[in-house]
């Protein structure tokens, strides 16, 4: 009897130690996820804090802050290696997140790109105006126009749900991506809300974009979201700040005297150059973060063909 109520106990103390084994690699498993979270959340939070919140309705503004999406996307990708949690090995959930993220992002791209082209086609009748001037004024007159709105068509929302992002009770890994991404969400949907507002003259294209994020509270946008809410009550119709300096000088231009006619040519083509070369960085930046978008979406779709051919694995 002896023997056996030993035996019992040993039993119950290897019991015991393996539970609080268990216990200790869960928490301190938990606390590694929380502080490689937290330290994505603090790359995100700090580059965006160097933004300068002077001249936020600028396209120089706007470039800085595409700058910064490669960056922030990196350290996305050092998040899924600090938490072991490749693409090839996603849940279902975490997949289906990150499509719908990337997806309204490259809609929003196109949005973008498209009013982008109609102020392209803008300035070029500007500068066609100019070339004009000197032989005939009033052909001129006709081109040398206010460049005018681009035009808001809602395309992106539709693979976005938040209740359906906050409604399941996510964990471990799971749970890293799903806030991970939600941050990415914010932050793109942000800076292409801005920049369509900008471009459009109409604060629409960002208060729809902020909705369809789940709103920017907590996030690393949250600071720049204040101050865009100061905006709106300061200024009913947002106008980017260098479009706005050109149909400054075009008016000026079109009131100006023969003698003074030169000068104002001249100081309107310089801002012409500007707008142009804004432009096309803009859109190179975007056009390579495009890329690199469209190149993860392809891998987790090639990733996620196989896991569905293959048996689930735990992700806690």
């Amino acid at each position: 009897m002896v023997l056996l109520a030993a035996h019992k106990f040993s039993k119950k103390l290897e019991d015991h130690n393996s539970h609080t084994h268990h216990d200790a690699h869960h928490h301190h498993q938990s606390h590694h996820f929380s502080s490689s979270l937290q330290a994505f959340r603090s790359i995100a939070s700090d580059s965006i804090s160097q933004l300068p919140q002077s001249e936020i309705l600028s396209l120089s503004w706007i470039h800085k802050f595409l700058c910064l999406l490669p960056p922030i996307n990196d350290a996305f990708a050092k998040l899924l290696v600090d938490i072991d949690y490749p693409m090839s090995s996603w849940d279902p959930e975490s997949v289906q997140a990150f499509l719908g993220y990337s997806m309204n992002l490259l809609d929003l791209f196109n949005s973008v790109s498209a009013c982008l082209s109609h102020l392209g086609q803008a300035r070029m009748s500007v500068s066609h105006g100019l070339s004009l001037l000197e032989n005939s004024p009033s052909s001129a007159t006709r081109h040398l126009k206010s460049i005018p709105p681009g035009s808001f068509n809602r395309s992106f929302g539709g693979d976005t749900n938040v209740e359906d992002r906050e409604a399941k009770d996510f964990s471990g890994k799971q749970m890293v991506v799903h806030e991970a991404v939600n941050e990415l969400m914010r932050i793109g949907f942000c800076v292409c809300g801005i920049f369509l507002s900008g471009l459009c003259s109409d604060w629409k294209p960002y208060l729809e974009t902020r909705k369809i994020a789940g709103e920017f509270d907590g996030s690393s946008v949250f600071p720049l979201d204040s101050r865009i809410n100061e905006l709106m009550l300061i200024s009913k119709i947002p106008v980017l700040k260098e479009i706005e300096e050109i149909n400054n000088y075009v008016a000026k231009l079109i009131a100006a005297s023969n003698a003074e006619k030169l000068d104002s040519a001249m100081e309107l083509q310089k801002e012409l150059h500007v707008l142009e070369k804004l432009v096309d960085d803009l859109s190179k930046e975007m056009d390579d973060f495009f890329g690199s978008v469209m190149t993860q979406r392809n891998e987790l779709i090639d990733c996620f063909r196989l896991i569905t051919t293959q048996p689930q694995k735990s992700v806690a």
